[in-house]
């Protein structure tokens, strides 16, 4: 079940991008370069809209403005998740660490073509442990549990576009990388025009 269609949007659009890039095809350049399949411009909206509402550390949104809204959450929180699954040995070690911890059913669908089984902020407990998610609650300013239960919304949807064939293509850790930097120069790149916008 995908709950948040602006996840999948930009996770689709981002990967399928790099792919294609890797692959000798063309999309355009850029976020802006997909379109309508990235939905780039709604992106940049809901990352502006949500910096809007006030900064807390780091220069990111204030507690009330990620707090209060699930898509920017799961926006912000996007690159940091795909930054961890790069430190803990890429999406085929992270796998196998959910398989460990009794989530082998889950993973499997997530892979696969078809609808993915959903895992719980406990599950995302489990496999990524306390430590991490408290530095990324830090980095965003929002309590531990929404950055458990949106980390939990981002993994089948991050496997699943990553997978679009039925299995993790060789490719599929510098696809991320590369997803990863994109979608942080695109938080960026809002980030500086709030900031020059509020100048103004």
């Amino acid at each position: 079940m995908n709950r948040n269609p602006l996840l999948g949007q930009v996770l689709g659009g981002l990967f399928g991008q790099a792919m294609m890039r890797r692959r000798g095809g063309a999309l355009g350049g850029g976020m802006g370069g997909l379109g309508g399949g990235l939905g780039g411009i709604a992106l940049g909206s809901v990352l502006g809209g949500m910096m809007r509402g006030g900064r807390g550390p780091m220069g990111l949104p204030a507690r009330r403005g990620v707090g209060g809204n699930q898509t920017a959450l799961l926006m912000m929180l996007l690159p940091l998740a795909m930054r961890w699954v790069q430190r803990n040995g890429g999406m085929g070690a992270v796998l196998e660490k959910f398989r460990q911890k009794g989530f082998d059913r889950q993973a499997k669908s997530w892979v696969a073509t078809g609808a993915n089984d959903e895992v719980d902020e406990k599950a995302v407990e489990q496999v990524v442990g306390h430590e991490e998610l408290s530095a990324m609650a830090q980095r965003l300013g929002v309590p531990e549990e929404q950055v458990a239960q949106a980390f939990a919304e981002i993994m089948p949807e991050m496997v699943d576009k990553l997978s679009p064939e039925g299995q993790l293509p060789g490719e599929a850790d510098e696809v991320l990388d590369e997803g990863a930097r994109t979608l942080e120069k695109e938080i960026e790149d809002v980030q500086f025009r709030e900031v020059s916008s509020s100048k103004g």
